[in-house]
C-alpha cells in the first residue's frame, strides 16, 4: 500500500578511516525505521554518500564537486570520526569538516558521532587525532554530538536521532498545513485565471511491499512513482515531463523510465498521474520536474518544481 511522505536526504559524512559496517549500520538503522515509523510519522529517510550520490565532474576541486552534487541537496548530516580529522580542503581542515560547515551555514542539522569503540591504536595518527580533538570542542557548540562504544550503542543513538528529526519534519509539516489569513483580496472563482497555484505538479510517492528473500526471511520492498496533480477545475491537455539539472539540462538518468511515457491527451479536473519509477544506485538525489500542457483554453503551461529520491 502506498502512502504520501516526505523524503528527507541524509548526508553520511566520514574521513576514510570509518570502518564499513559502522556506515552498513547507519543505512541499515535508516531502512529499519523507514519500514517501522516511515508510514507513521509520513516520513522517508534517504542516506547519501561520496560514493553513491556522486557523479564523474571535471574543472573544479573534488570537494567542490561532492558539495554540489550530494551535500547541498542534503537535509541533515550524520558524521562519524574515528582517529582522523581527514584530509585537508583548500579552505577548510579536512573535507569531512567543510561538508559539516557548509550545512551548518545553510541552517541545517548536524550530528557529530565519535567511535570509541575498542581498536588498535592508529599508527602516526597523532597529529590527527589533536586535531579531531580540537576541532570536537569547536563543532560540540553548533551541533548535536554524541559518541558509541560498540555497535549496538551506534543504533540506539541513530534510532534516538532519527526519532528526533522525524519529530522535527512532522511538526513542520503540521504547522505548514495551519490556515493563514488571506493575504490577497477574495478572487472571482469563476475566473480561471485569478486560482492560485493553479498548474499541473510533481510529486514523488513511495510504496512498500511485503515479500520474502530467497531464505524465507520477510523483507520489504519500496516502489517509487511520479505523480502529476493538476490543480485546475477544468480538463487540462496534451500533458508531458521531463527531467532537468540547475542549469536547465535534460536529466535522462533521474527516471530510466521517462522516455517510455507518451502525452497524456486529457486530465480530468483535479486529476492525477501516477507513473512508476526507476530508481538505481548512482542516480541523482534529485531533478527539476519540468511538466508541460495545454489549459482550458488552449493555452501553453507550464509547471517546474524540485522532486527527491
Amino acid at each position: 500500500m502506498s502512502y504520501s511522505g516526505l523524503i528527507v536526504q541524509v548526508l553520511i559524512s566520514a574521513p576514510g578511516d570509518l570502518p564499513p559496517a559502522h556506515r552498513e549500520i547507519v543505512v541499515r538503522a535508516m531502512r529499519v525505521w523507514n519500514t517501522t515509523y516511515g508510514r507513521v510519522f509520513g516520513i522517508h529517510f534517504s542516506p547519501t554518500d561520496w560514493k553513491e550520490g556522486s557523479n564523474p565532474a571535471f574543472g573544479e576541486y573534488p570537494q567542490a564537486v561532492l558539495n554540489e552534487q550530494i551535500v547541498d541537496d542534503s537535509d541533515i548530516a550524520i558524521v562519524i570520526f574515528t582517529d582522523r580529522l581527514g584530509t585537508p580542503t583548500p579552505d577548510h581542515e579536512s573535507g569531512t569538516v567543510e561538508e559539516i560547515e557548509r550545512m551548518l551555514k545553510k541552517g541545517k542539522d548536524v550530528a557529530v558521532l565519535l567511535n570509541n569503540c575498542p581498536r588498535a591504536p592508529s599508527r602516526g595518527g597523532e597529529d590527527q587525532s589533536a586535531k579531531l580533538a580540537e576541532y570536537l570542542k569547536v563543532v560540540q557548540k553548533k551541533a548535536f554530538t554524541g559518541a558509541y562504544a560498540s555497535d549496538e550503542e551506534l543504533r540506539q543513538s541513530l534510532e534516538q536521532l532519527l526519532g528526533r528529526m522525524a519529530n522535527k519534519y512532522k511538526r513542520e509539516a503540521e504547522a505548514a498545513k495551519v490556515p493563514q489569513p488571506p493575504a490577497l483580496p477574495k478572487a472571482d472563482l469563476a475566473d480561471e485565471s485569478s486560482e492560485i497555484a493553479k498548474g499541473v505538479w510533481p510529486r514523488i510517492e513511495v510504496s512498500e511491499r511485503a515479500g520474502v528473500d530467497s531464505r524465507g526471511n520477510p523483507r520489504t520492498s519500496k516502489d517509487w512513482y511520479l505523480v502529476l496533480e493538476s490543480t485546475y477545475s477544468t480538463p487540462v491537455t496534451n500533458v508531458q515531463h521531463h527531467f532537468e539539472d540547475a542549469n536547465g539540462e535534460l536529466l535522462t538518468a533521474f527516471d530510466l523510465f521517462a522516455d517510455r511515457r507518451g502525452l497524456t491527451e486529457i486530465l480530468p479536473p483535479k486529476g492525477s498521474l501516477r507513473f512508476p519509477m526507476a530508481v538505481t544506485f548512482g542516480m541523482p538525489p534529485s531533478a527539476i520536474c519540468v511538466v508541460t500542457y495545454c489549459d482550458s483554453n488552449g493555452n501553453e503551461q507550464s509547471t517546474r518544481a524540485t522532486v527527491r529520491i
